[in-house]
């Protein structure tokens, strides 16, 4: 069962900062989800600010595509 989760205004923020930083750096998610362990589609709903990323999993992201955890972070 999925329990439904609130979408918050930092939640986008730090999912169109990701989704920016992704794609700047010219990575597709599937190469980004294959480099940090976690399926395309999971990497989907963070950039949609469904799931806001741990922070274990925030730095995995950011050492993937190169940057600092801060980076990631629009606020």
């Amino acid at each position: 069962m999925f329990l439904k989760r609130k979408i918050t205004k930092q939640n986008l923020r730090l999912a169109k900062n990701l989704r920016k930083v992704r794609k700047a750096k010219d990575v597709t998610q599937e190469i980004l989800a294959e480099k940090v362990g976690v399926s395309p589609g999971w990497i989907s709903k963070i950039e949609r600010g469904i799931y806001p990323p741990n922070m274990k999993l925030l730095t995995k992201i950011a050492r993937a595509l190169d940057v600092k955890v801060r980076d990631l972070i629009p606020f």
